[in-house]
């Protein structure tokens, strides 16, 4: 973690200003904004007191949400009333400082809260104010900003914080502080291979770290072997990343098998968004993916379209229309994936040249373009054994 923005943060967390509500950290999948926030929170400043909750685990159901913060917190709540769990808060709770009554909340993976009602939530967020003897403080993690997920609450005052991912050299020099019994020489052949396809420090840190134990184990000398150092990481790194992860895949390959199958889908998707116009969407993503019949005269409209579009090539997408045809293209060929950050592949299909995010400054509504041709889409969709002209505006 950069040390520069854990002091920034917790600086700002345990301020004595009573005017700081909410405080919402953001940024990537892999940036370690919640790792942050709980190193922080585990050494508390004089007289705070710090529980942790988490907007996914409650489901939508502020009664569980609250119930789960009183059990952490010594006491049993009533209802789902925000009024009685802080009245309940202020008078069962045993406080470091019963003069100075002050509480930081943490409430994890905030992208979540499109499932809670806007205005139980939002008398959640607030009613602790009325209680001037005690100082409330929610800190909340989620991968963008607070109002990307809930613009009803864009009234309630929000100190938004961005953790930005580490950079390659950043993130080596984290894992080496982390775990100094890892061979210099190791830890860069590692990170030169992984980055691309994963930019976690923690989960680099799991795998690079079980990828030296194993090379411990089979070296014969004490002299760098590299290609044990490949193996070991290829083996630690399978299971996490895909088979692809420490050996670049390249479009001229010609064999796209050794690819993760998400990995695979996801470029397909990206592929259809870029070439396909929004408005075919329902017409190819439905049950009957693309084989329901045209009539001669949209065939010819049509055909009028790919002429007049042809040399235009593909277009950028939003990132959200991509996802959604990902998730169809797996329902309607009956896959299931799971244990993939799609955010992670769509960075290491971007670092491969096989797509290109056109607006990099726009965290919150990222674009994407397929960059790869036609015949390599087909060479993709025929390893998952599917039939890609039939999700195709403009098949040929």
């Amino acid at each position: 973690m950069d040390e520069s923005q854990v002091r920034r943060l917790r600086m700002l967390l345990f301020n004595s200003a009573r005017v700081i509500s909410h405080v919402h950290v953001f940024g990537e999948n892999g940036s370690g904004r919640s790792e942050m926030i709980r190193r922080i929170l585990s050494e508390p400043e004089d007289n705070w007191l710090c529980v942790s909750g988490d907007f996914l685990y409650a489901d939508g159901s502020l009664k569980l949400l609250l119930e789960s913060l009183a059990s952490s917190l010594g006491f049993k709540a009533k209802g789902d009333k925000a009024e009685n769990f802080f009245n309940e808060l202020y008078s069962k709770t045993e406080w470091p400082n019963e003069e100075n009554k002050k509480i930081l909340i943490f409430l994890d993976n905030a992208q979540s809260i499109v499932n809670y009602p806007p205005a139980p939530m939002e008398c959640f967020l607030s009613s602790h104010k009325e209680i001037n003897e005690m100082t409330v403080r929610f800190v909340t993690s989620a991968p963008s900003c607070f109002l990307h997920y809930h613009t009803n609450l864009i009234h309630l005052s929000t100190v938004e914080f961005h953790i930005a991912t580490p950079s390659i050299d950043a993130t080596e020099r984290l894992i080496s502080r982390a775990n100094p019994s890892i061979d210099s020489k190791f830890l860069h052949v590692a990170i030169q291979s992984l980055f691309m396809f994963c930019n976690s420090p923690n989960t680099l840190l799991a795998i690079i770290s079980e990828a030296w134990d194993a090379y411990r184990e089979k070296r014969t000398s004490e002299k760098f072997d590299p290609l044990l150092a490949k193996d070991s990481l290829l083996t630690a790194s399978a299971e996490k990343l895909g088979n692809s992860s420490a050996q670049q895949t390249k479009e001229n390959d010609g064999s796209f098998e050794a690819m993760p199958r998400a990995m695979r889908y996801l470029l397909i998707a990206a592929f259809c968004a870029s070439n396909n116009p929004p408005q075919t969407d329902s017409r190819y993503f439905v049950k009957n993916h693309g084989r329901d019949k045209r009539s001669e005269k949209r065939e010819l409209r049509a055909e009028e379209n790919r002429l007049a579009t042809k040399e235009l090539g593909p277009k950028a997408a939003e990132l959200q229309r991509i996802i959604c045809i990902y998730e169809t293209l797996l329902k309607l060929n009956e896959e299931k994936m799971s244990g993939f950050d799609l955010k992670n592949v769509i960075a290491s299909l971007d670092s491969m040249g096989l797509v290109s995010i056109t607006n990099r400054n726009n965290l919150d509504i990222p674009k994407i373009k397929c960059m790869i041709s036609l015949e390599t889409a087909h060479k993709i969709s025929g390893s998952l054994k599917f039939e890609l002209r039939h999700y195709l505006e403009y098949a040929v």
